[in-house]
Order: structure tokens, then sequence, then C-alpha cells
């Protein structure tokens, strides 16, 4: 019988081909060690995509989300901790997460909307005016010159 005529194989076989290639080069790093079972990959963008600059012109993000140097394959225990941190282990470990550090840029942005806004609704002073410098609640005390050290030490 003759043999079947050579196919590509599909794209599923080849991903699963690379991702068993990239599990056996992190165990031989020592990124992975070799107790631990890796259920499933995912894919990750790194940084997030909410913590990337966007163009303002386009709309697209800064890097673009589909760069390869940007995306990175994670096992998916690893990828959930770099999600959400390590929640449960202290409260400070949890503040390393994405969606932390999403939640956070959030909060600085619109409290920062909010001060723009109260200081449009502020009248401007007239061109060529400096504002009074207002006094200080702190007693001044002149410096004492160094003739005035000399004589303490004369006597």
């Amino acid at each position: 019988m003759k043999a079947e005529k050579r196919r590509t194989p599909l794209l599923s076989i080849k991903l699963e081909g690379a991702l068993a290639q990239i599990e056996a080069l992190m165990r031989r790093l020592g990124m992975i060690p070799e107790e631990v079972v890796v259920s499933g990959w995912d894919f990750d963008h790194d940084p997030a995509l909410e913590l990337r600059s966007v163009d303002e012109t386009t709309g697209a993000h800064i890097p673009h989300q589909h760069d390869v140097r940007f995306l990175v394959w994670r096992p998916r225990q690893e990828h959930r901790v770099k999600t959400t941190g390590r929640a449960g282990t202290s409260k400070l470990a949890m503040v390393n997460g994405d969606q932390q550090k999403i939640a956070k840029n959030r909060r600085r942005e619109t409290k920062r909307l909010e001060r723009e806004a109260s200081r449009a609704d502020l009248p401007e002073p007239p061109p060529g005016r400096m504002k009074a410098k207002p006094p200080s609640p702190w007693a001044k005390r002149p410096l004492r010159s160094r003739n005035s050290f000399e004589d303490r030490r004369s006597r």
C-alpha cells in the first residue's frame, strides 16, 4: 500500500508542539521547577493592555497589542498570579497584580480630571499681576553672622 500524501499539520498540533518545547526549555533553564505540573498555558500581554499608553489619533495601543515582543506564553497559574496578585499570602502582595495597577491608574485619572474640572471653574487672575505670597505662620529669625560665633569661642 502506498503511503498517504504529506500534509501540513493542523495549527492546533503546531501549537501543542510549540508549547511542549517551551515547557521543556523553561524546565531546562530552571524557570519551572521539575516537580510542578503545568496544566495549561495562557497568552499574556506584558505589560497589560490597560497599562499601555494609547495613540490619540488612531486609538492603537503603544506598543501595539499584537506586537510579538510583548506577548508572552505563561503557565496558567503564573498568569493568574500576574493578573490578580498573590491573593491570600498578604495584603501587601495583592498590590502586585495587573488588576490592582489598572484600578490605581483609573483612580489617578479620575482624580486628575476632577482637579482639572475644578481649576476650570476658577476665574483666571488678570494678566501681569502676581499673586501675593501669603505670610508664613512660622516666626522668622535672622541668621547669625560669623562674628557672633567667634565671639562665643573667646569667652
